[in-house]
C-alpha cells in the first residue's frame, strides 16, 4: 500500500470514477483510470481507500485532515498487539 497513490487518487478523481474504477477491477474489465500496484489486489486497496476519503472530503471535511484519519486507522488495523 502507498500513501502517495491513495492521496493523488483521492485528490484527482470523483466518487463516480473511484467507483467505476473498483467496478472494473472486481469484474477484470480495463481500468478507466490509471491506477498504481503491484498487482489488482494492492490496486484495488488503493481504490477502496480512495473512495473513502474522496466520500468524506465530498461531505465537507478537509480532504487532508481525512487523508491523515483514514491512513491513521489503517496503521492501526495493521499493527501487532502481541
Amino acid at each position: 500500500m502507498k500513501a502517495g497513490t491513495i492521496r493523488k487518487l483521492a485528490n484527482e478523481h470523483s466518487v463516480e470514477v473511484l467507483e467505476s474504477a473498483i467496478e472494473a477491477l472486481v469484474e477484470g474489465e480495463p481500468l478507466p483510470i490509471t491506477v498504481d500496484g503491484e498487482d489488482d489486489g494492492e490496486r484495488l486497496t488503493h481504490v477502496n481507500l480512495a473512495l473513502r476519503i474522496r466520500r468524506r472530503a465530498d461531505s465537507g471535511e478537509d480532504l487532508k485532515v481525512v487523508f491523515r484519519d483514514v491512513m491513521a486507522q489503517v496503521r492501526g488495523l495493521l499493527q501487532n498487539d502481541s
